[in-house]
């Protein structure tokens, strides 16, 4: 019916992004969630992440430039949108490359098994 006031929502795309770091950072440093997010602001990438985020403000530019040098704006984003976001994405699952590859050998494996594995072969057959 009419529109929605207040502040919009974050994308899902960015907070699957800042999610994703977020767990990578602490999970590789073997920090607090804190400890990488504060990690992840220093990347350069983050000014672009933040853009995206900002981008139905007035002035992006000057928020973007806020957070990524004020400390205290930082903690203040921390504490009211990324304990949520980190909830919300608590069972996300971060694979090394070691893991990765395993996960990909332990997947061939399984598509060389039973009758699943002939499907492929059938249907070249068929044309």
């Amino acid at each position: 019916m009419g529109t929605k006031r207040g502040r919009p929502k974050i994308s899902e795309f960015v907070k699957y992004i800042i999610a994703y770091k977020v767990i990578q950072y602490s999970k590789r440093f073997n920090e607090t969630p804190y400890k990488a997010w504060l990690r992840l602001v220093r990347v350069k990438a983050f000014k672009d992440l933040m853009q995206e985020h900002y981008k139905n403000t007035k002035h992006r530019e000057h928020w973007v430039g806020k957070l990524t040098q004020s400390v205290d704006s930082q903690r203040k984003f921390y504490s009211k949108h990324l304990r949520k976001i980190l909830d919300q994405f608590a069972k996300l699952k971060i694979y090394t490359t070691k893991e990765y590859k395993a996960y990909l050998v332990k997947n061939k494996a399984k598509m060389t098994k039973g009758l699943g594995s002939l499907q492929d072969r059938l249907n070249k057959l068929r044309k």
